[in-house]
Protein backbone atom coordinates (compact mmCIF):
# COMPACT_ATOMS: atom_id res chain seq x y z
CA UNK A 1 0.00 0.00 0.00
CA UNK A 2 1.29 3.45 -0.89
CA UNK A 3 0.94 6.06 1.82
CA UNK A 4 0.40 9.66 0.75
CA UNK A 5 2.39 12.30 2.61
CA UNK A 6 1.46 15.94 2.95
CA UNK A 7 4.57 17.94 2.22
CA UNK A 8 3.26 21.51 2.54
CA UNK A 9 0.26 23.35 3.91
CA UNK A 10 -1.56 26.04 1.94
CA UNK A 11 -2.80 29.20 3.68
CA UNK A 12 -5.02 32.02 2.49
CA UNK A 13 -3.69 35.50 3.25
CA UNK A 14 -6.65 35.96 5.62
CA UNK A 15 -5.58 32.90 7.64
CA UNK A 16 -1.86 33.60 7.92
CA UNK A 17 0.86 35.62 6.21
CA UNK A 18 4.40 34.41 5.52
CA UNK A 19 7.37 35.93 7.32
CA UNK A 20 8.55 39.23 5.85
CA UNK A 21 10.61 38.81 2.62
CA UNK A 22 10.57 34.98 2.67
CA UNK A 23 10.06 33.35 -0.76
CA UNK A 24 6.93 31.18 -0.95
CA UNK A 25 4.81 29.46 -3.60
CA UNK A 26 1.67 31.48 -4.39
CA UNK A 27 -1.53 30.84 -6.31
CA UNK A 28 -2.51 34.07 -8.10
CA UNK A 29 -5.43 35.33 -10.16
CA UNK A 30 -5.89 38.58 -12.04
CA UNK A 31 -4.05 40.44 -14.74
CA UNK A 32 -0.75 42.23 -15.35
CA UNK A 33 -0.85 44.18 -18.59
CA UNK A 34 -2.15 41.78 -21.23
CA UNK A 35 -1.32 38.66 -19.20
CA UNK A 36 -4.24 36.99 -17.40
CA UNK A 37 -3.65 34.64 -14.45
CA UNK A 38 -6.27 32.16 -13.23
CA UNK A 39 -5.04 30.32 -10.13
CA UNK A 40 -1.52 30.29 -11.60
CA UNK A 41 1.43 29.10 -9.52
CA UNK A 42 4.29 31.55 -8.99
CA UNK A 43 7.07 32.41 -6.53
CA UNK A 44 6.55 35.46 -4.36
CA UNK A 45 7.25 37.15 -1.05
CA UNK A 46 5.31 39.53 1.14
CA UNK A 47 6.76 42.89 2.20
CA UNK A 48 5.09 44.20 5.33
CA UNK A 49 6.38 47.73 4.66
CA UNK A 50 3.31 48.52 2.55
CA UNK A 51 4.53 47.31 -0.84
CA UNK A 52 2.43 44.15 -0.61
CA UNK A 53 3.26 40.98 -2.50
CA UNK A 54 6.27 40.84 -4.83
CA UNK A 55 5.69 38.17 -7.47
CA UNK A 56 8.33 37.38 -10.08
CA UNK A 57 9.70 40.92 -10.15
CA UNK A 58 6.53 43.03 -9.80
CA UNK A 59 4.44 44.19 -6.85
CA UNK A 60 0.70 43.62 -6.58
CA UNK A 61 0.27 47.34 -6.01
CA UNK A 62 2.16 48.42 -9.16
CA UNK A 63 0.35 50.41 -11.86
CA UNK A 64 -1.26 48.10 -14.41
CA UNK A 65 -1.21 45.15 -12.01
CA UNK A 66 -4.47 43.72 -10.67
CA UNK A 67 -3.32 40.49 -9.02
CA UNK A 68 -4.87 38.69 -6.04
CA UNK A 69 -2.94 36.10 -4.03
CA UNK A 70 -5.42 33.27 -3.49
CA UNK A 71 -3.18 31.17 -1.24
CA UNK A 72 0.47 30.52 -0.41
CA UNK A 73 2.66 27.73 0.95
CA UNK A 74 6.25 27.66 2.15
CA UNK A 75 9.21 26.30 0.22
CA UNK A 76 10.61 24.24 3.06
CA UNK A 77 12.20 21.22 1.36
CA UNK A 78 10.80 17.73 1.83
CA UNK A 79 12.55 15.94 4.69
CA UNK A 80 13.94 19.19 6.16
CA UNK A 81 12.69 18.40 9.68
CA UNK A 82 14.25 14.92 9.68
CA UNK A 83 17.65 16.30 8.57
CA UNK A 84 17.51 19.04 11.20
CA UNK A 85 16.77 16.51 13.98
CA UNK A 86 19.71 14.31 12.89
CA UNK A 87 22.08 17.29 12.99
CA UNK A 88 21.07 18.25 16.55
Amino acid sequence: MIERQVIVSWFTPEEKMPADDVRVVVSISGRKGKTVYDHAIAIGSYAQDGLGWEIEGFFTGDEGVDITVNAWCDLQPYGHEQRRRKEA
